[in-house]
């Protein structure tokens, strides 16, 4: 691996662009996967403070060393938005705040990128369905299913998200309910509701006092409501991806 010192911002951009096509390219028949980049910052600690040194990101065959000013989190995740509008790619940043802004100081960190395929023809469908009769627009990537597991009350994602864009059979069943209860005259509406789950209860009680693991998952379901003209709901439904 190549190490380049004092590489411009710009320049940066333009190659980590190059890098989300190029691994976009290579994504064959996933519908989803995460992008193989990192951002490492490396300092050292002296009476009790830490002082930064390099500033270190990491992708494809080459390592890229900033020595004069620290590359934060917030400053990498606008490098990565940057390079993303700039390659044409579905990808979507995810990172965690953490403070409150008045105990304690608010610090973002990065945690990944995720590159999408197009979604399936029925979603598109679906996605249109909604617009028109609801006069707003589904995400492709808001209603998702992933498992976590957790120690104590920390827990991570496992394993890839599966997306509703992707679920064929699911689009089109949504379609079906939809078309099989609304009227012209109906009035219709959707919300997405996030469904957290610590799964078994008894597991997760146990692990709050041990240092045991607990299997959950962390959704969200597509809530579609259709109501009469008097306001009568006539069907009620949740979908999951």
């Amino acid at each position: 691996m190549a190490r380049i010192e004092n590489f411009s911002k710009e320049r940066l951009v333009k190659l980590i662009a190059d890098h989300i096509k190029k691994s976009f390219k290579q994504m064959g028949t996933l519908t989803n996967c995460n992008l193989d980049i990192r951002l490492d910052n490396w300092g050292c600690r002296m009476n009790g403070k830490w002082t930064w040194h390099t500033s270190e990101i990491k992708f494809g065959d080459n390592s890229y060393i900033y020595k004069d000013k620290q590359i934060d989190d917030a400053a990498f995740i606008r490098i990565l938005n940057d390079a993303i509008a700039l390659s044409n790619v579905r990808c979507k940043v995810y990172s965690q705040t953490y403070g409150d802004g008045y105990w304690t100081p608010k610090e973002t960190h990065f945690e990944r990128v995720e590159m999408y395929a197009k979604p399936c023809k029925e979603f598109i469908t679906l996605y249109k369905m909604l617009e028109k009769y609801a006069n707003r627009t589904l995400g492709e990537t808001e209603v998702f299913f992933a498992r976590v597991c957790g120690k104590r009350s920390s827990w991570s994602e496992s394993g890839e998200r599966q997306y509703l864009c992707y679920n064929a059979k699911q689009c089109q069943n949504i379609i079906d309910t939809i078309r099989k209860h609304r009227t012209s005259k109906d009035s219709f509406g959707f919300e997405v509701e996030e469904c957290f789950s610590h799964g078994d209860d008894y597991d997760y009680e146990i692990a709050q006092y041990q240092e045991s693991e607990w299997y959950g998952s962390n959704q969200t379901k597509l809530h579609i409501t259709i109501k009469t003209p008097s306001g009568k709901v006539k069907a009620d439904y949740k979908f999951g991806a």
